[in-house]
């Protein structure tokens, strides 16, 4: 089995050098508990568990995947082992919840977690959906709610889950058809409907699971209005914490998927023998039968989808380095420049170098911008600064799908060319790369689909508040080219992230006019709203990794420190040059296409587009 590698020098250079984890650890919520000493304590540590302890059941899971057995889904048992392990050594769901005291900053934690989720996907899904549901808990619940649930789920002896999606309701959460119905308690409901694609629904890592369920109370408003949101056990809570009778939450089925065979996607069927019991979250509907449960769910799902983005960087960066390092090992061809030499290692031939010069642009660059909404989301939840609280807000909001959807999107052609370096030997199961490619094609769907992140952007992101926060966004681009415009030896580089600045803000007026004129221009807003997201992260992405070259390149000038570094400093100019002359370019075209406004797609009769 190939040996896990991962780039532990880039995520200390984030948060050592480029982030001002100062300003982090100096919050009240983190100031007693972490500072710079611990830095290197955590992630050295974490890579070790990564390699050792995580990765080794990686392959384990996905050739055995989950067993479903007598409406049980049955893991791995080292996954099990390992989920044990991982939350009981403080490595777990306490680390990113709200409840926690000593909860990690969410940079700190979240540079060991891309390590551990690049070492096993499918196993983090279950650490990262436990802390969404106890954040909601935490967030929302009563007092007794926190009493009851919290202890257990952030130690990992419960887990959790969020339940949305239906079979006849997807994308369209405002469909569901699961109910609530009153009982003689005010927060005790009867819940009764079918979930499916739900990740951890049912699996046997603890003695019980919380699920997180969205249903339409009795007399709730139509669509997403009416939604409810319900903490449901699947074994009953007594009011004593002890567990008490089933909860008639059942097991149907357990996905049989492409990927990601080692997480069990699971069909749940919630009161079947009309005895399926859930605790109210939050208010009852009111006297319009307007609930907010939707609106509560979407602090998981926007962790979720942040998470997701992040995982599909996790999946691509660590293929990446599986193609690099059997780009070194890997004795094959002659270079062209001069045939008559000896046979080399294919990182000496030109096209490797581009393909993996290509991987290391986006990994870095996406990594960036994602631990750029990391560092907005510690300020925004935790800074005493009202004002500067509510500006990182805005600017995470409009992060979240950029980072879901650029990193999930381009994790797929990413993992492909790793394939591709790996040459046929890639297209076997004797590397990682192949199920890399499996594992992280659900990332463009999973949390609401890239065309659904597309559509938050340009249809709330870029229009709340009247537009401001999107405006402050986008001049925040402004400045930072003002103020680098004249670096020595970026000159050329900085003149095309400035092009690349004038065409979003040309798409975004471009966008208000579409919506100032809908029932003419009104069909262009979806037809190329992924086409826009793409264009704002290519630009966010590219100016945080030039912002990263521009510190790497006074790092190397600096007497003394520079020689043993030098070689990772040199890297990282090369790969933001390498991105903004070989990607960002993309923005352009992809701005010229949007203005051009083809409808070809609209005009083709449906007929034409299907065969048979």
């Amino acid at each position: 089995m190939a040996e896990f590698v991962y780039d532990l020098r880039d995520l200390k250079f984030i948060v050592k050098e480029w982030l001002d984890m100062e300003e982090i650890f100096n919050l009240e919520k983190f100031r007693d508990n972490y500072g710079f000493e611990d830095i290197d304590l955590v992630l050295d540590e974490a890579y070790k568990i990564a390699r050792e302890v995580i990765f080794p059941i990686n392959k384990e899971g996905d050739r055995t995947g989950v067993k479903f057995e007598n409406g049980r889904a049955i893991l791995p048992p080292a996954y099990v082992e390992t989920y044990r392990f991982l939350q009981e050594n403080g490595w777990g769901s306490a680390n990113e919840s709200l409840a926690s005291e000593t909860a990690m900053p969410l940079t700190l934690y979240r540079a060991y977690n891309e390590m551990f989720m690049a070492a096993s996907p499918a196993l983090m899904s279950y650490v990262k959906l436990t802390t969404g549901a106890a954040n909601l808990i935490y967030r929302f619940g009563t007092d007794k709610d926190r009493r009851l649930f919290l202890d257990k789920m952030l130690s990992g002896k419960w887990s959790g889950t969020m339940c949305l999606t239906e079979p006849n309701a997807g994308s369209d959460v405002g469909d569901a058809t699961t109910r609530a119905y009153p009982t003689d308690d005010p927060r005790i409901y009867k819940i009764k409907g079918t979930k499916m694609f739900i990740t951890g629904g049912e699996v046997n890592l603890g003695e019980n699971i919380i699920h997180m369920v969205l249903a339409r109370p009795e007399g709730g408003a139509p669509g997403s209005r009416g939604l409810g949101l319900y903490i449901v056990p699947k074994i009953w809570v007594n009011d004593d914490g002890s567990l008490g009778e089933p909860n008639d939450v059942t097991c149907i089925a357990i996905e049989n998927k492409m990927g990601l065979k080692a997480s069990a996607t699971a069909m749940l069927s919630f009161g079947e023998n009309d005895n399926c019991r859930g605790i109210l979250v939050g208010d009852p509907p009111d006297s319009e039968g307007r609930s907010k449960g939707l609106a509560m769910m979407f602090h998981m799902m926007n962790e979720s989808r942040i998470g997701t983005g992040h995982n599909a960087l996790a999946q691509m960066a660590a293929a990446y380095y599986f193609a690099a390092r059997y780009a070194v090992e890997r004795i094959q061809g002659r270079p062209f420049t001069n045939p008559k030499a000896g046979r080399v290692p294919i990182i000496k031939h030109e096209d490797i170098r581009r393909m993996l010069m290509e991987m290391k642009a986006q990994v870095e660059a996406i990594r960036a911008m994602i631990f750029r909404g990391f560092y907005y989301l510690d300020i925004a939840e935790h800074s005493g600064d009202r004002e500067k609280a509510a500006l990182c807000r805005g600017y995470a909001d409009i992060l979240t799908p950029l980072i879901k959807t650029y990193a999930s999107e381009t994790a797929w052609p990413m993992i492909a060319l790793a394939i591709q370096v790996h040459g046929g030997a890639g297209y076997t199961e004797e590397y990682p790369v192949s199920q890399y490619a499996r594992d992280a094609k659900i990332l463009s769907i999973w949390e609401g689909t890239s065309f659904i992140q597309a559509m938050d952007l340009v249809n709330r992101k870029m229009r709340m508040k009247d537009g401001s926060i999107f405006a402050a966004w986008l001049d925040e681009r402004r400045k930072f080219i003002e103020q680098n415009k004249e670096a020595r030896g970026f000159g050329a580089e900085m003149q095309k992230l400035e092009k690349a600045y004038r065409c979003v803000a040309e798409i975004r007026e471009l966008y208000a006019s579409y919506y100032e004129n809908m029932a003419e221009k009104g069909e262009l807003i979806p037809l190329y709203a992924l086409r826009v997201l793409t264009c704002c992260a290519q630009l966010f992405a590219a100016e945080s990794i030039m912002d990263q070259a521009l510190l790497a390149a006074r790092k190397i000038e600096e007497p003394g420190t520079g020689h043993h570094d030098y070689a990772y400093y040199a890297g990282k100019i090369s790969t933001a040059k390498y991105f903004i002359h070989n990607i960002l370019p993309h923005v352009y075209l992809l701005t010229d296409l949007i203005k051009e406004a083809d409808r070809s797609a609209l005009e083709c009769p449906e007929e034409a587009l299907v065969i048979g």
